[in-house]
């Protein structure tokens, strides 16, 4: 899976075409003011299933059903944390009327968040910042199956590091959100690569199958400090 991040829609034709080769899911960011615009110019542009991420900014489940009904059934594979972290109602009404796997993502911090997910989400975002490590992310994925919840594994802007460690869960997943590294100017590691459209590591390098990059080969820019 790849993200396109917010942006303004006229731009969409350029960014798609700009994303790295081989992810067979979009991922797109909505923020419940150009979501109609943007999923416009994705439709008219790319032809891979959707995951749509609306980082809580959503407001009702009408603007939800609205949105949703843009898109065929058969393309959505899901939505991602699209009411605040705290409106639990708002997401169980919305998977209740639309049939759409509902994801969570901020409202689920913990395992015992992870407990009472049942009957209102579908499936859980885990990243490995927000879980605060790998034991307790492997945990959460092996209890969210348990509750018949969908997991998929999740980054922040990381680096190779730190999505090869979760990429070692992926027996555990659903779903891998770990473009993080292609996202990223400058990523300080190396090993973890995509290649036809399966991520692999290279074995044979040391901890998660990543290694430090030569920092000559970073372009490093002074902040201040």
């Amino acid at each position: 899976m790849v993200t396109i991040g917010l942006g303004d829609p006229r731009s969409y034709a350029e960014r798609l075409a700009a994303l790295p080769e081989g992810f067979e899911v979009l991922k797109v960011k909505l923020d419940g003011k150009q979501d109609e615009a943007i999923l416009e110019q994705i439709l008219l542009h790319d032809r891979r299933p959707m995951l749509l991420d609306a980082n809580q900014g959503w407001q009702s489940v009408e603007h939800g059903l609205q949105i949703l009904s843009l898109i065929r059934p058969e393309r959505l594979v899901g939505l991602e944390q699209p009411f605040a972290k705290e409106r639990w109602d708002l997401h169980q009404d919305l998977a209740a009327r639309s049939g759409a796997l509902i994801i969570a993502d901020e409202s689920i911090q913990g395992l015992d968040d992870l407990e009472r997910a049942q009957g209102v989400f579908g499936g859980v975002n885990l990243k490995l910042m927000k879980c605060g490590g790998l034991d307790r992310a492997e945990r959460m994925a092996e209890r969210a199956g348990q509750l018949g919840l969908q997991v998929m594994l999740g980054s922040m802007s990381e680096s190779s590091l730190g999505c090869a460690a979760m990429f070692t869960l992926s027996g555990s997943a659903d779903l891998l959100d770990l473009d993080g590294p292609w996202l990223l100017i400058n990523d300080p590691f190396g090993g973890f690569e995509l290649e036809g459209g399966r991520f692999k590591v290279d074995v044979g390098s040391s901890g998660h199958g990543v290694a430090e990059r030569d920092p000559a080969l970073l372009d490093w820019i002074h902040i201040g400090a």
